[in-house]
């Protein structure tokens, strides 16, 4: 707790959870928004330590831009879609922990917002969609909908890209532009001149 917070009321302030930033700090009748920053180091770090969860989005990525095939959506869909559930849980939980730290006041980036909104959507679409295969799947209603399931993992493979890019910009924007940044996600094109993972 911040000093000059207890002595807005000289009381205990009253934490509230209100939005995916952090909490917010009631103290008598104002309310103050915790401010999150990027924390480049630990951000960047936490990429490049995740290397099966990049090797899946690579993976779904790739089946996505190919032609459509009923069999694999039928045969690796399923699969894929529960590795990256996970996957995306911890490594969006753990970037929120470690690459996004409490700032000062009022000195929230509207791209950390956006980045941290983007964590929620993302990982709630990859889950939905995870539903709905084993839903599908179980009703024997698959064979009928592999077309919607590949065209859903496509968006989702699209929302991951913006999301990356999103936070490459910061971590540039962080550096001061002295880092490029490569990210495994990007597609295959862009990384023949520059290994995996590599700053």
């Amino acid at each position: 707790m911040l000093q000059w917070q207890m002595s807005l009321l000289n009381r205990e302030p009253q934490i509230i959870f209100t939005h995916a930033l952090g909490p917010s700090i009631e103290t008598g009748g104002v309310t103050m928004k915790a401010s999150k920053v990027v924390n480049a180091a630990f951000l960047q770090e936490l990429k490049e330590a995740h290397s099966t969860l990049w090797e899946d989005v690579n993976l779904l990525g790739a089946y996505s831009q190919e032609p459509f095939c009923a069999d694999w959506v039928e045969q690796n869909a399923g699969g894929l879609l529960h590795r990256l559930r996970e996957g995306l849980s911890s490594q969006f939980r753990l970037e929120e922990t470690f690459g996004y730290v409490t700032g000062p006041e009022g000195e929230t980036d509207e791209e950390v917002e956006a980045a941290i909104d983007q964590h929620l959507r993302i990982v709630l679409q990859c889950v939905a969609l995870s539903e709905q295969f084993d839903d599908l799947e179980y009703s024997g209603q698959l064979p009928h909908e592999t077309l919607g399931v590949w065209r859903a993992m496509r968006a989702m493979y699209d929302a991951i890209l913006e999301h990356e890019s999103l936070e490459r910009r910061m971590l540039c924007k962080a550096w001061g532009f002295r880092v490029q940044f490569v990210h495994p996600v990007l597609p295959d094109s862009s990384m023949n001149s520059t290994p995996r993972g590599t700053i």
